[in-house]
């Protein structure tokens, strides 16, 4: 080599673990996603002091596996919460699941794989369908499609476990579906879409002369103000829902009413009556916000809303980064619920994840076991800087503002 006058540069290795941390925290600490930020990271964290392609090529097909496997380990390693009472009384209950979908934004270089539904305004477009569970407050699992391939197709893929509840939103909405999750031993708690026509067959409370609106097979759509009018607060009948598969389901409806709007919020469910009234099944709906917040805190503080990488193997460990990123806010909320003798409930995941900048490069420290004194911490911050925040275009620079840009 000396004689050539070349040299051979001394190879640098980035272990896995710092390497995954890294990924995972990235996706919170900086204001947008990308290779640069964990290329950044690794230097301010955990003294890997690489050029920014020997980070780039880390990502691929089995960074992807790493992180999906580190993802789904940290999930079940969090801790549990403690079941509400109303839970308590379903039979072999297992767990309340939400499930959701989220668009992802994609390289326009994939448009022929993900192609967008609203091609004007995206090249590519795909959809991340997460599977969480409520009580927990925890993601459990996701699929990765094409934008244009619907949430229920996607549901009707998965498995019914029996003693399961299942809170879905009104996208999720298909009478057959509803079917199958009965017939396999699992329960349903959804919103009623406004205009459904199922055929009254029970009435139990709400509804005036409610024996002969079952005498008259009366659908719910054809119900007056007047035969609805009553003193109380609630509503509870059963319904006969048809079905391209499974002939007539009966189902049970309940309505709650909004001081607020003074309008009915209703409900169709398979919880029995006798265990769970209609002011019951609203405050067990209300389980479902904590999806909502989930996909909420992806989409803002794990920078899950937008991906602009062209290799798949890329793709998917970013999406598993912001995955694992969303697990370890979560088990901060929960350690730090824990150590202050706080319920977990009182501490915000989301303003946990806005937080994280504040907290993130020294919780890296002491999971990587460095106990940097403050010379090191500054040379190691400096370092990141000068190295990682550097003009990536000095020419056009120069170029703009002339004799007052500086050398």
């Amino acid at each position: 080599m000396a004689e050539t006058g070349f040299y051979r540069r001394a190879p640098r290795a980035i272990e896995a673990f710092p390497f995954a941390l890294c990924c995972a925290l990235a996706a919170v600490l900086e204001g947008k996603r990308g290779f640069a930020s964990v290329w950044r990271l690794l230097a301010a964290a955990a003294g890997i002091q690489v050029a920014r392609s020997a980070v780039t090529q880390r990502f691929d097909d089995e960074s992807a596996a790493f992180l999906e496997a580190l993802f789904l380990l940290a999930v079940s390693r969090l801790p549990s919460a403690e079941i509400p009472e109303l839970l308590s009384r379903l039979e072999q209950s297992r767990a309340v699941l939400g499930e959701d979908a989220t668009v992802l934004q994609l390289s326009p270089l994939l448009g022929k794989l993900f192609p967008a539904t609203r091609t004007k305004t995206m090249g590519a477009a795909g959809k991340l369908h997460v599977r969480a569970d409520l009580v927990q407050r925890q993601i459990l699992g996701v699929v990765v499609t094409g934008e244009r391939q619907s949430d229920l197709g996607v549901a009707r893929s998965q498995p019914i476990e029996r003693g399961t509840l299942y809170m879905r939103d009104l996208g999720y909405m298909d009478y057959d579906e509803l079917a199958r999750i009965v017939e396999q031993g699992g329960e349903f708690l959804m919103r009623l879409k406004e205009g459904a026509a199922p055929r009254i067959v029970k009435v139990r409370h709400g509804l005036r002369n409610g024996a002969d609106l079952v005498r008259r097979g009366v659908r719910w759509n054809e119900v007056t103000e007047i035969e609805a009018a009553t003193s109380r607060t609630t509503i509870d009948f059963d319904a006969a829902f048809p079905t391209k598969s499974h002939g007539e389901i009966v189902l049970r409806v309940v309505g709650v009413l909004n001081p607020e709007t003074d309008t009915y919020h209703f409900y169709v469910t398979s919880l029995d009556p006798a265990e769970f009234s209609p002011e019951e099944i609203r405050t067990l709906y209300a389980l479902r916000w904590q999806i909502e917040l989930l996909m909420k805190l992806l989409r803002s503080s794990c920078h899950l809303d937008h991906l602009d990488t062209s290799d798949l193997g890329a793709l998917r460990t970013h999406i598993y980064a912001s995955l694992l990123a969303a697990v370890i806010l979560s088990a901060v909320v929960v350690a730090t619920a824990a150590a202050r003798g706080l319920p977990a409930g009182a501490i915000s995941p989301l303003m946990v994840g806005i937080a994280a900048p504040l907290f993130g490069l020294p919780l890296l420290w002491l999971w990587l076991g460095r106990e940097p004194t403050p010379e090191e911490i500054a040379d190691s911050l400096l370092g990141m800087i000068a190295v990682g925040c550097r003009d990536q275009n000095p020419n056009r620079t120069r170029d703009k503002w002339g004799c007052l840009a500086r050398d």
